[in-house]
């Protein structure tokens, strides 16, 4: 038990020690506890030794993360780290109410097993005490008088071992009384020792609740904020289908407008060229089809959370210069939400091109402007809701997004 207070006084002095990062508290884990509980102790620090402290992490979270669904992806991070922790917590709780539990039960038997004893050497000691009061006013055995009052030599042997048989009955009395108070002494030993590990199992058990309530409260907080944030995303989520509905509908108008334009530029022949030159195919970083990203469009189709990427995702260099993939009619949409700064091109006969996230537009380019196939119109940004520089390329036809790829032979 020393050599345990001063282990957890040693760990007090630097648990209090100033640190750049506090990690989240740790339990000593004392060797001399139940297999159980110990190996529950040292799962519980397992998981918490490499967690910085929650409260920070969730604030962190909130001050530091501008992106919506960055934060909520980050506090579903932390939130299954905190419950990791949580259950670790439990189980440590758990097992060790159930070692104080059977502890207690142990020392219960052990009173009243050393009740029992008491009572027993308290009879003995009784009797002791009627023999040495006898022995006190009978005085000690006197052989010769044995020898003289005796009638025969069987009735002198009788006595003679009668004698020596209270003699022994007299030592084991002794030893008897001797070892049994050795057993109540050790009892009481055995006794303390225990209510000293339940003692500390107790303390044990109140710093694991102690921060238990921590990680509830942190969860609860983190639980609140992705609430608050979900509830931002679904407006933020509204407004860029909203923008984009209107986008659709206005290139709709427009395909009618420059269809014919666009036919006799050359366009409109369903044959496109890949619009990033320097950064070919292997420099696609997400395919059509079905998303997890939050803001894509609604496909029932597709398995939760039933989005669908509209087009291809070319990642090069920030800059690279982007190519129209057709000849056709420029149409420009600088800032818009979700795209960023967008481009869009009519080519005719129901084709058109979306090129989304631009740093910027080619020197010069402007709406209603003609573009021949392979001409620069823009170059690569990270615009809108983009995570990276990128390329989002869309071909649509008659208005209805289609895999670039089928075109494109990625």
């Amino acid at each position: 038990m020393k050599v345990r207070l001063l282990i957890a006084a040693i760990l007090a002095t630097t648990a209090w020690a100033p640190q750049s990062v506090q990690i989240a508290s740790a339990i000593y884990c004392y060797p001399g506890d139940p297999p159980a509980v110990y190996q529950a102790c040292v799962n519980y620090n397992s998981g918490i030794g490499q967690q910085v402290n929650n409260q920070n992490q969730l604030n962190n979270i909130q001050s530091q993360i501008n992106n919506t669904i960055s934060q909520i992806n980050a506090i579903d991070v932390m939130i299954a780290s905190l419950r990791n922790q949580i259950a670790a917590q439990k189980a440590l709780i758990a097992q060790t109410q159930a070692a104080i539990d059977e502890l207690s039960r142990q020392i219960r038997f052990g009173e009243a097993s050393l009740i029992r004893q008491k009572a027993h050497v308290s009879v003995r000691e009784q009797l002791l005490n009627q023999r040495l009061r006898y022995v006190d006013s009978h005085g000690s055995l006197n052989y010769v008088q044995l020898v003289l009052t005796s009638n025969s030599i069987n009735q002198l042997m009788n006595r003679m071992v009668g004698a020596q048989q209270v003699a022994a009955s007299d030592r084991r009395l002794l030893v008897g009384m001797e070892e049994e108070h050795a057993q109540i002494a050790q009892a009481n030993t055995d006794l303390d020792g225990q209510r000293g590990q339940v003692s500390a199992l107790l303390k044990q058990q109140k710093e694991a609740e102690a921060d238990l309530e921590k990680n509830l409260a942190t969860e609860a907080a983190a639980l609140a904020f992705e609430r608050q944030l979900a509830a931002q995303l679904a407006d933020q989520y509204n407004k860029v289908q909203a923008e984009r509905a209107a986008i659709d509908a206005q290139v709709a108008q427009l395909a009618q407008q420059y269809n014919a334009a666009a036919i006799r530029a050359g366009g409109g022949n369903g044959v496109f060229e890949w619009p990033e030159p320097n950064c070919g195919p292997s420099c696609m970083s997400q395919r059509f089809g079905c998303s997890s990203f939050y803001l894509e469009v609604y496909e029932p189709s597709c398995p939760y959370p039933h989005k669908i990427h509209t087009g291809i995702d070319i990642a090069g260099p920030y800059g690279t210069q982007i190519v129209a993939a057709d000849t056709g009619v420029a149409y420009l949409y600088p800032g818009s939400v979700g795209y960023g700064n967008l481009l869009v091109i009519i080519h005719g006969n129901g084709y058109s091109t979306y090129y989304g996230h631009l740093s910027g537009y080619a020197p010069g380019l402007s709406t209603g402007q003609v573009v021949p196939r392979g001409t620069t119109v823009a170059f690569e940004g990270s615009t809108g809701w983009s995570t990276g520089p990128h390329l989002h390329f869309e071909i649509r036809v008659n208005g209805v997004y289609k895999d670039p790829c089928i075109w494109l032979g990625c």
